[in-house]
């Protein structure tokens, strides 16, 4: 593990750019390298962001204010988040989905988007028990947050960050991240002195965390890629937060059978992202692996990315997508998203875990 952390820190660093706002603040924006080249993808921060809130979280605001900026402006008319704000380095509004001057309604990732953009929001105020930025854009939060409880339950036909595989309805791993986006709503509030609505964000999560538990159930007790696939399997990766925060939505059973039944599909390589291909994501690995509770487990995850890394025939640097059983990479090379491989560092510093 510390091999993968030392070969990825470089990359994860050097491919934002550092900047000062019209106002003095810090703007860490990065480049989607080697897709679009888009400018502060959103969820592309999100998978980047364990790496700098365990050194410095403004970073992860850097991140955020560009989008902030944009949403809140007179051009976005939208009631989620958006994907980027430009085309690396000209932060001058999204162009992912865009056709013309105009966005594709179906190439958006609403609940992606939101979720990140809370998820981001919590983890940075606990970092450093902070919520003055959280404070700062309520309005716009709430907006995102109410997005996700209206339709994070059953995600229909969207997109998500594994973009690569496709549109996909019923995503029970999208489906997650609204669950612990509204959480953060909850923590969010709690912190920014919002009492009334800590206390119902956190029922409305609660509430969503039971459903989901029941809908997305296999009858071997695994879980599900989408909640009408019976049989499925995916990487459930945006539950990682409930363990960092502390949140306590999933019982510990849920973990326990999700990592049982991870390793039965594990390759020479690591584990496929889901059951419909067998590539899989370095970043998202590492989250699974932190979710176990078990050392053993852990190391269970992170030997065959070590292998990977070790014996694949493309000497790229540091490929994030690539195929399970052959060690070859399919795409996506010197990216920030390999800063998610800090995700256990963050854990075991607990500095994101709410004070009960």
């Amino acid at each position: 593990y510390a091999d993968l952390l030392s070969l990825a820190y470089r990359q994860v660093i050097a491919a934002h750019k550092l900047a000062v706002s019209e106002e003095g603040e810090i703007l860490f924006i990065s480049k989607e390298c080697m897709s679009d080249g888009c400018a502060a993808t959103v969820d592309v921060s999100y998978p980047s962001i364990p790496l700098f809130l365990l050194y410095d979280p403004e970073l992860v605001r850097g991140m955020m204010r560009p989008i902030y900026r944009f949403a809140e402006s007179k051009e976005w008319n939208y009631a989620f988040a958006p994907h980027d704000a430009g085309f690396y380095p000209h932060v001058t509004g999204q162009v992912y989905g865009k056709e013309g001057d105009v966005l594709s309604e179906r190439m958006q990732m609403p609940v992606e988007e939101c979720g990140n953009m809370i998820l981001m929001e919590t983890a940075t105020a606990l970092a450093d028990r902070n919520a003055a930025f959280a404070e700062a854009h309520w309005k716009t939060l709430e907006k995102w947050c109410d997005y996700l409880i209206e339709y994070g339950d059953d995600p229909q036909n969207q997109l998500c960050t594994d973009d690569f595989a496709g549109h996909l309805s019923h995503n029970c791993n999208l489906s997650l991240k609204a669950i612990m986006g509204i959480a953060g709503m909850a923590i969010l509030a709690k912190m920014t002195g919002h009492t009334r609505k800590a206390a119902n964000y956190r029922r409305i999560a609660e509430q969503k965390a039971q459903n989901w538990l029941s809908r997305a159930k296999n009858a071997d007790g695994s879980y599900r890629l989408t909640f009408d696939r019976e049989g499925s399997f995916s990487m459930k990766y945006n539950a990682v937060w409930d363990r960092i925060f502390g949140t306590g939505l999933f019982p510990a059973s849920f973990y326990a059978d999700e990592i049982a039944s991870n390793f039965s599909h594990f390759h020479r390589y690591g584990m496929p992202l889901d059951s419909r291909a067998e590539y899989t994501k370095s970043d998202w690995l590492v989250w699974c692996a932190t979710m176990a509770k078990k050392p053993a487990d852990f190391k269970r995850y992170v030997a065959p990315l070590w292998n990977f890394y070790n014996e694949t025939p493309d000497r790229a640097p540091m490929a994030d997508w690539y195929d399970a059983s052959t060690g070859y990479m399919i795409e996506f090379r010197n990216r920030t998203v390999q800063g998610g491989l800090f995700i256990k560092l963050l854990d075991a510093s607990g500095i994101c875990k709410i004070k009960k």
